[in-house]
């Protein structure tokens, strides 16, 4: 028996009918809301990313009710800012999951009735870790809202935002937050400590 190899043409032309069947991708359903506010489109989104919207809420409130609710004000964010949707600066899914934290971020702070302060001492890991041992020399006592911080830790890089966030946001042990983010407890406080210095910049505190 003699098998043919298909040509380059045949498996391209296989491959485009497989995305057909497939139907259309996040990217250009999220493009058809943004454009034409294309409520079928937006439907599909909806079925797509529903259900990943509410693990994401799990994992970062531990909380069904918060998760069910974040899935709504997610979704419906992603209804209104679909516009804003850019094609050249990343997937539709990074995009819907990038706002999808935000938001999880805004209703875990509307929760929180009661201000918080922390002082720098707190804010900068402990003197014993190794690779932070130079830190204790310019630690000062000013403190430090946490508004301060929720205000400037979106101008971190997105790994050090959630890092941030896991430790002063969702107030989680390092090691909490290592696993949380799937990430080792070395990397972790390494994106804490840079993170942290760009926050002290932001802020203002005096080094």
């Amino acid at each position: 028996m003699t098998i043919t190899e298909k040509t380059p043409l045949e498996t391209e032309l296989e491959t485009a009918e497989r995305k057909l069947s497939e139907g259309p991708t996040d990217e250009q359903l999220l493009l058809a809301v943004g454009v034409s506010q294309d409520r079928q489109a937006f439907n599909t989104l909806f079925q797509r990313f529903s259900k990943k919207i509410f693990a994401m809420g799990m994992k970062l409130t531990r909380n069904e009710q918060l998760a069910h609710d974040l899935v709504q004000e997610a979704l419906m964010t992603v209804w209104t800012k679909a516009p804003l949707y850019d094609l050249d600066r990343g997937t539709a899914q990074s995009w819907i999951f990038t706002l999808t934290r935000n938001r999880c971020f805004d209703m875990l702070r509307k929760k929180k009735r009661q201000p918080q302060t922390i002082s720098s001492d707190d804010i900068w890991p402990q003197e014993g870790d190794a690779d932070m041992s130079f830190v204790h020399e310019e630690q000062g006592s000013q403190a430090v809202e946490i508004a301060q911080i929720e205000r400037f830790y979106t101008e971190l890089p997105v790994a050090q935002q959630a890092v941030i966030e896991q430790i002063y946001i969702y107030d989680r042990t390092h090691e909490e937050a290592a696993a949380e983010l799937e990430i080792p407890l070395g990397t972790l406080k390494s994106r804490l400590r840079l993170g942290v210095a760009k926050l002290r910049v932001l802020i203002g505190v005096e080094q």
